[in-house]
């Protein structure tokens, strides 16, 4: 599968959602991710994602479960409506732990053997994996959980090169990155601490990886994708407008029927400064007349 831009829009529990993917895409994402979906819930017909085909370009879905016959029907089920599936072997929280998704599973190889397996032999598709460089400090294994996915036929790997333990604190160790693209044959992709277009074009130059996953960043600004497609090519990118950003998917949102929650949590992404008052805000009506007022 061929992409428009390098750089991908990461899966986000909470903020993936159907007017943030449209944003992405039109901001030079080269691939959206909707966020983490159970493929329980989707093998029992249950399709929370709401992906729009007519304006949805080169979007994926990253699925978490260990059940087989589950993960198979999820795939079926979904797949005329995405382009990628994922596999969840990232998430460090805690109520994914106990639920035996995520980043855990880094700790049973074997069950990710069978896992991968049966997602790639389901489908004509691409499957990538996401992953972290262990689950703990005493377990650093991305090498083996990398080698097993290229080995069962997935097209991809993304690695976060943290713990599941470390979470998202201190620095993302980048040579974690360039070590497993040095180990694959098949593309890595780099995630982690991609904060700006000048991260994004390091963590490329200084690991090799082919693509580039940005999380955190875009859900503050998803525009981020232009600027580091500018600045690949032209060395300079334009700052964001983040009053126009927010207005713009307060319209998709509303087109999408988003639920009122989650388009406050955009708003105090794109608008932090006024966190406050946009919190203050009841309802659709009162968010916009607020917003009018900033």
């Amino acid at each position: 599968m061929k992409f428009k831009s390098p750089f991908f829009a990461a899966p986000m529990v909470g903020v993936s959602d159907t007017a943030f993917r449209i944003m992405c895409y039109k901001y030079g994402a080269g691939l959206v991710f909707a966020e983490m979906t159970f493929a329980a819930a989707l093998a029992r017909n249950v399709d929370r994602v709401k992906i729009d085909r007519r304006r949805e370009k080169a979007v994926g879905i990253q699925l978490a479960g260990t059940n087989m016959k589950e993960l198979e029907s999820a795939v079926k089920f979904i797949e005329d409506r995405v382009d990628v599936f994922d596999y969840n072997l990232g998430c460090p929280v805690g109520k994914a732990q106990k639920q035996k998704v995520g980043a855990i599973l880094l700790e049973e190889p074997r069950l990710v053997r069978k896992i991968l397996s049966k997602i790639v032999s389901s489908t004509n598709k691409p499957v990538f994996a996401k992953i972290r460089s262990g689950y703990s400090d005493k377990n650093i294994n991305y090498l083996k959980i990398g080698k097993i996915a290229q080995d069962v036929g997935c097209a991809a790997v993304t690695l976060h090169p943290r713990t599941a333990a470390t979470k998202s604190g201190g620095e993302a160790k980048w040579d974690h990155i360039k070590k497993l693209k040095n180990k694959l044959n098949i593309p890595v992709i780099g995630n982690g601490d991609v904060k700006t277009p000048e991260s994004a074009f390091q963590l490329i130059n200084t690991t090799g990886c082919d693509y580039v996953m940005i999380g955190r960043a875009a859900a503050k600004n998803p525009t981020i994708f232009k600027q580091c497609n500018d600045f690949l090519k032209n060395g300079k990118y334009k700052e964001e407008d983040s009053m126009k950003l927010a207005n713009e998917y307060l319209e998709l949102a509303k087109k999408y029927d988003t639920k009122f929650s989650k388009v406050k949590s955009h708003m105090t992404y794109f608008l932090k400064q006024h966190a406050g008052k946009i919190n203050k805000a009841k309802d659709l009506k009162s968010l916009k007349t607020t917003l009018k007022s900033l």
